[in-house]
Order: structure tokens, then sequence, then C-alpha cells
């Protein structure tokens, strides 16, 4: 019986196999599907599994985007952003958050992506507005411009990849992609793999690296989405050019499709929805760097006058007096960035615009501990906020200090993280009075660092990069010195 039994399923296996191989020799087509299925699926999963991995990653050296958008994720964790400005390359090169901040006393952030448009901006703000709640919004206007982003080539494609990889809300990306790009780059907006698998060619050292990444300490340091990209200004090259061929951009070519209209209303109605104040922002190139630019504004203020949002515009009227050589980037070709110098000079007026002619209630956290955790010792927090008595690294020399013609409100010797000098800095004030072409002479008791004492009079310089709304600051650089006292304090101006 048993015999029998094992004989029938035995011939109950074959049966199978014959039907089965019946079925797949008499349907070749079901043959073939059924094996390129198999065949994708083992290429999906490959390509999954490289992305997991980062096989195909680039270089992190220099992603800033991806930078912002995680550091954004980690801030907000225990702060919320109280400023976002969005926008692109012209406006993390041009504003710091880290001053601003600092100015006024609020917690302030940078997202902006190069080469990226409104639509970036709009979907990037509706991502941001899930963790976090700011009073103001700030949309830099470079990025509201004649577009289609079906249309996008080669560079402006990968620039809007980069931002749509960073960002971090997966419904939020799904319900983006189809306003971002057409149906055939879906692939690459998801994909690292796809979108770099010309490394296999091009970049085989960055495959190499990947594949064995060294395990570096990560540093735990404020990043508010500030690029540094230009340290110089205009030199005489450039200058020369201008003089000889005119300026590279015309205002005349400023022209605007429905792409930007329709988002910029989009993002005027979310900030209204939720009750945020919205400012536009045009942040300047150099003076001789755009023909006709009334034209341009001209074109641009038609778009934003339908709206009863304050518009910012240091392009027009242009501070020359301000707005120097230094402040922009040594290039002619159609666009142009703003140097360290000049952001700081943009900062600091985009703060007193948001002080002086906006009635937001925006919060003051200078005296909150995290705040002060945060921004002490960062760019701009000294030039407008006090060094801490429990500092063991910056000293306060004299506070409250009256002496001939002025009354200082803090003297203070900081370190710097580069080189062996300390920073003098002296605050005074700001009532209203023009103290630009002023500086400040203090006569001060010293040990050198052979200990011999001595008397110097010291003449510090009038900080224009660093016009504060609270304080005139001057400063010099010194030698280490080990000073005693401050005897007396004379202000000269011409």
């Amino acid at each position: 019986m048993a015999k029998k039994r094992k004989k029938k399923k035995h011939h109950k296996k074959q049966s199978f196999y014959k039907q089965k191989r019946g079925f797949l020799t008499e349907n070749p087509i079901s043959l073939i599907a059924i094996k390129a299925l198999l065949f994708v699926l083992m290429i999906v999963l490959m390509i999954v599994y490289s992305d997991m991995e980062g096989y195909f990653n680039p270089s992190q050296a220099n992603n800033h985007t991806e930078k912002k958008w995680n550091s954004f994720y980690e801030f907000t964790k225990n702060n919320n952003v109280d400023i976002l400005l969005l926008g692109n390359s012209h406006l993390y090169t041009g504003i710091n958050p880290k001053t601003l901040s600092a100015v006024l006393g609020v917690n302030s952030f940078i997202l902006a992506s190069p080469g990226t448009h409104i639509i970036d901006t709009y979907f990037s703000l509706k991502e941001a507005l899930k963790i976090t709640k700011p009073k103001i919004v700030i949309i830099e206007t470079y990025g509201i411009n004649q577009f289609n982003p079906y249309e996008f080539k080669k560079g402006p494609l990968s620039e809007q990849l980069k931002s749509f990889s960073a960002r971090k809300d997966f419904l939020s990306k799904i319900i983006s992609m189809p306003y971002l790009f057409k149906t055939d780059n879906y692939p690459y907006a998801w994909s690292n793999t796809l979108r770099n698998h010309g490394f296999l060619f091009s970049n085989q050292k960055q495959l190499i690296l990947n594949r064995s990444p060294k395990k570096r300490k990560r540093k735990k340091d404020l990043y508010l989405g500030r690029y540094v990209r230009f340290t110089s200004g205009l030199k005489k090259d450039i200058l020369k050019k201008y003089d000889s061929l005119g300026a590279p951009v015309k205002g005349s070519d400023y022209v605007l499709n429905e792409y930007p209209k329709v988002y910029t209303k989009k993002i005027i109605d979310l900030c209204k929805n939720n009750g945020i104040e919205l400012i536009f922002l045009t942040l300047p190139m150099y003076y001789k760097h755009i023909e006709n630019y009334s034209t341009w504004e001209k074109n641009l203020k038609k778009l934003l006058i339908e709206s009863p949002n304050y518009w910012l515009n240091m392009q027009s009227p242009y501070d020359t007096t301000n707005f120097t050589i230094s402040c922009f980037e040594n290039t002619y070709e159609l666009n142009q960035h703003m140097t360290y110098n000049g952001s700081l000079i943009a900062t600091n007026k985009l703060a007193k615009f948001i002080k002086n002619k906006l009635y937001v209630n925006l919060p003051y956290r200078k005296k909150e501990q995290n705040w002060i955790n945060n921004f002490y010792g960062q760019e701009g927090y000294f030039e407008n906020n006090p060094v801490l008595i429990k500092d063991k690294k910056n000293k306060i020399l004299a506070r409250n200090f009256a002496t001939n013609n002025v009354l200082i409100d803090e003297v203070s010797l900081l370190e710097q993280k580069k080189g062996k000098n300390k920073l003098l800095i002296a605050k005074i004030t700001n009532n209203g009075q023009d103290l630009s072409k002023c500086s400040l002479i203090l006569a001060i008791n010293t040990s050198s660092l052979d200990k011999k004492p001595a008397v110097y009079n010291i003449k510090l310089n009038y900080d224009k990069l660093h016009r504060g709304l609270d304080f005139h600051v001057f400063k010099i650089g010194v030698k280490p010195l080990e000073i005693m006292e401050i005897k007396a304090g004379k202000l000269f101006c011409n």
C-alpha cells in the first residue's frame, strides 16, 4: 500500500511538472514575460541596494543643499525658526543668518538651493511649514523668472534634482514631483545610482571613496544655511570690461511667464493662510552689471504689486556708499553673487527693515538660555550682544565707561579662530548719530609678553560691516597683550 501511495505521489509530481513545462512551452510569450519581469526586478533590487549603500552618492564635501536640509531638521527639533528665508544661491551668499539672528535676537534659517526657481521655493516652504512656525518668510526674487520646469536642460535640471533629493518628507516629495519634472526624469529624482551612473567612467575615484568611506568626526557647529563662496570683490580687469563693453545683463530681457505668476500667488496664499508676514527681497548686483534695470523692476513690480506684501529692493534705489566693489563677485558673467562683506551689509539692511518697517511681534530670545547656547560666540554675536562675565576666553575690559566725549557701553578682548592676534572691540549705543567717519582712541595700561608694563594709545576703526541696530562698533586686531586697565577714550570724527 505504501509503495502504491509513493508511486501515485511521484506520478502526480511528474504530471504537474509536465503540465507546467507544457504551459510554458505552449506559451513562449508568457515565458519571456516572466523572465523579463524577473530581470527587471533584479535590476530594481540592485539599484535600491546601491542607493541604500550610497555607492553612487556625489561628494558630500560641497553638498551644502543636503547639509541645509539635514541641519534644518536637526535645528527644529529643539528650536522654532522665527524668520525663514528661501530662494537660490543669491540668497545663501547674500544674507548671513547668524548675524541676522544675533542682531534681532531671533532664530533665522536659510533654505535655498543653487539654480532653483519659484516652484521649488514653494514646495520647500510647504515642507518646512510642517515642522516649524515662522513669523516671517522672506523670498529672494532672483528665482522669480521665466522658465519651464519641463524643458530644463542639463545644468538647471541637475540643480533641481539635487534640491529634490535633499528634502526629507516623502509625501511632500511625491506630491511635488509632477510639478517639478517631466515623467522621464522621475527615476533620476529618487535614485543617486541612476543620476550618477556616469561615475563608472568619469569619477571612479568617488566610487572607491563611497565603497570605503572614512569615518569622520562630526563637528557640532551651528549651521543655518549660509554658504561663503566669494571673499574678494571686483578687480580692475572686470571693472575695465564694464567701461569698455557695458553691462552684461539687459534689464529689458527680463520677462515672466505663467509659472512664476502662479507659484508666487501660491506662496502669498500659503503665508496668508498660516498668519505669516511675507517679504520679497531683491539682493543687488553691482550697479554697472545691469543695463536699464528700471524695465526689470517694472515687470517684477507688476507681479508683486498685486499682493499687499513688503518688497525690499536693494538694487533700486542702489546704495553706492555701502555697496562698493568689495561687495560683489569678480565676474562679468550674467549671474553675479555677493561676497562675504556684501552679505553683512545686506544683512544689516534687512535687519533694520524688519525692525523699523514691520509690525510683527517677533520673539526676543536674547535672554533665553537655549538661544544663548546656540549663538554665543557665533558670527555677529559680540558685535550685537555682551560678553558673559563667566566667559574664560573672552575678556570684558570695561562697561558703561564714560570718558571725554563718549560713553562706551563695553570694551572687550576677544579670542579669534585664526591666528594668534586678539580682537579689541568697543561698542557705543546707537542713538541715531552717524559715527561712520569716526575712530575711537583708547588709552590702555598693558603688560606685553615679556611682562613689562606699558601705556598704549590704540586706534579702533569703525566697523562698517556690522552696523547693528543697537550699537556702533569699533575694533582692531592686536598682538597678545595683557590689558590691565582702560584709562581713557576719545572719539575723533572727520
